[in-house]
């Protein structure tokens, strides 16, 4: 398929990058809708109806086409395992570990900002990448902003925010430990069944842990606003940005489209602010601001102002 060049963007690539944006905005809201479905319904009953849901939308459509959970154990059940353990388990409990204790504006930073960098780090140990000098300071530049983000909030609740603030920084280590896996898994089928079978086999540590919040006397009594937030979080975040944002990586190329990852930090904040009344300091954008200045460097300068020059909204 032909991309649109330079000044002469056609109307087709046009829509492509309205829909990156869209979808940067659906992935911002996530913390902000989570923020909303915990006010009635327990952090991991959120997961399993998220998660559930989700998965049972993609088997309802693409589930003809999938391979039987019969081949799919003999040849990667370890490979779907640990995608089931990192990305719909481990990932979801330590993010709304982190929704609990700490501002959703927090979240939209820290988890997209450090997975870049957990996700560099993981390359280079396990597939053996050369870090670059450019990465190297991103690496900082990240850091240092997402240490300017966590704190100090003041004696009052420091500490939980805190914990909340180190549980988001392990959501985008588990994040990345998740993207290897699936990268990994689509080599060997399609994207559809790989998320839907990872998923799957999420939910079902989900639904062994959430007996715990005794879910059946909880949701009968959950507020329209809290079902909503689950709705937005099965259909927005997990499948209609995920569709999107691989069909920007079809039609107009990965660089492209890692270009418009550096805005979900900056819907987060807008929306929290929106929606939830939150407010971050002056030097908390400012190390807002450095964390994703410090992933652009690590994605590469060069590469990424290139992307803008072909996306035509760039000199």
């Amino acid at each position: 398929m032909a991309r649109p060049e330079g000044g002469r963007n056609t109307g087709s690539g046009a829509r492509i990058y309205l829909l990156l944006i869209l979808t940067t905005l659906l992935w911002g809201g996530g913390p902000v809708a989570g923020k909303l479905a915990l006010r009635g319904i327990p952090p991991i009953t959120v997961g399993l109806l998220r998660f559930g849901l989700a998965a049972a939308i993609l088997t309802l459509v693409y589930g003809r086409s999938f391979p039987g959970w019969r081949e799919v154990v003999r040849h990667n059940g370890w490979l779907f395992l640990g995608l089931g353990i990192f990305g719909a388990f481990l990932n979801h409990i330590l993010f709304f570990v982190g929704l609990r204790l700490a501002p959703a504006s927090h979240g939209a930073i820290i988890a997209p900002t450090t997975s870049p960098i957990w996700t560099m780090l993981l390359a280079a140990r396990l597939g053996g990448e050369r870090i670059t000098r450019d990465q190297i300071l991103g690496l900082l530049l990240c850091t240092v902003g997402v240490v300017l983000v966590v704190g100090p909030e003041g004696p009052a609740g420091a500490w939980w925010i805190f914990l909340g603030d180190v549980s988001f920084v392990l959501t985008g280590m588990v994040w990345a430990l998740y993207s290897y896996l699936s990268k990994v898994a689509m080599r060997r089928m399609t994207a559809e069944a790989t998320l839907a079978y990872g998923m799957t086999i999420g939910c079902l540590f989900l639904a062994l842990t959430a007996t715990i919040e005794r879910p059946w006397v909880v949701l009968p009594a959950a507020s329209l606003s809290a079902w909503a937030s689950v709705l937005y979080l099965s259909v927005g975040p997990t499948l209609l940005a995920y569709f999107w944002w691989n069909l920007g990586i079809r039609q107009v190329g990965a660089w492209q489209t890692a270009v418009f990852s550096n805005l979900i930090p900056a819907f987060g904040v807008i929306l929290s602010w929106l929606i939830l009344g939150e407010r971050l300091r002056l030097l908390q954008m400012l190390g807002a601001g450095l964390a994703v200045v410090g992933v652009w460097a690590c994605q590469g300068p060069a590469a990424l102002q290139a992307a803008w020059r072909r996306a035509g909204v760039a000199p």
